[in-house]
């Protein structure tokens, strides 16, 4: 970026506010349609677009297209944009496929939506198996608009704690939908949203915002112990 704060006045941060906003809503958008509705000049708007991870500028300068929402409102958030201007933009989606490419990071093997129908009905946005240590990551991701209350964050988490133990009853019959379930001997139920949650932890479900998702699985062992939670043993487990 040039050593210069402002556009005619206006703070970069109020600029990257409604750049942001603009390309999450539209996803794929010319230049000059991006300059008409933002009234952002263009050489500004190819200087943030330069520093946002998750937009790409394509046809020689002509066309900006968001490839991955997720990075870009994270990367807003954390330099100042407010995040009701960008969570109604953000879809489950979203949230899901960048909860995926995390866990693939580390090595995971991730599925999307999980359904089992019988003998319990049960759906889980995204599963992440580590073969090695024979963990199962399972995760509700919320699309919350606004703060939730510390009481309705624990309702959540103990339905979520409901739902990875009925999934761990029924292994077998999830073995039978997904093989990778075989390697499973613990789960532990995580709760994801964009914002920071007023409380970490809930009966042995973490709760966390999608950025801290990256530093919870290098330090698992480390977080879980300090906030207390107890993985969920799967009882039957095939080798």
């Amino acid at each position: 970026m040039k050593n210069r704060n402002t556009e005619h006045g206006v703070p970069l941060m109020f600029l990257l506010s409604s750049l942001l906003e603009t390309l999450l809503k539209h996803r794929e958008i010319s230049i000059n349609e991006l300059s008409r509705i933002t009234g952002i000049s263009r050489e500004t708007i190819l200087e943030l677009c330069s520093s946002i991870p998750g937009i790409r500028v394509v046809d020689n300068n002509d066309r900006v297209v968001v490839e991955a929402p997720i990075e870009a409102a994270i990367y807003g958030i954390r330099r100042g944009v407010y995040y009701k201007r960008i969570v109604p933009y953000l879809d489950w989606h979203d949230f899901e496929l960048f909860s995926k490419e995390i866990l693939s990071g580390h090595g995971y093997i991730v599925r999307n939506n999980f359904r089992l129908t019988r003998p319990v009905r049960l759906e889980i946005d995204v599963v992440g198996i580590d073969v090695g240590a024979r963990r199962c990551i399972i995760i509700d991701c919320k699309h919350w608009t606004r703060g939730v209350s510390p009481s309705a964050l624990k309702e959540i988490a103990s339905k979520h704690k409901a739902r990875a133990l009925r999934l761990a009853d029924h292994i077998m019959w999830a073995i039978s939908k997904w093989k990778f379930f075989k390697y499973t001997k613990t789960m532990i139920p995580l709760v994801i949203t964009l914002t920071r949650p007023k409380i970490r932890a809930y009966d042995d479900v973490v709760i966390m915002s999608i950025y801290e998702l990256n530093n919870f699985l290098k330090d698992i062992h480390m977080v879980i112990d300090y906030l207390g939670v107890q993985p969920i043993k799967v009882k039957k487990y095939t080798p």
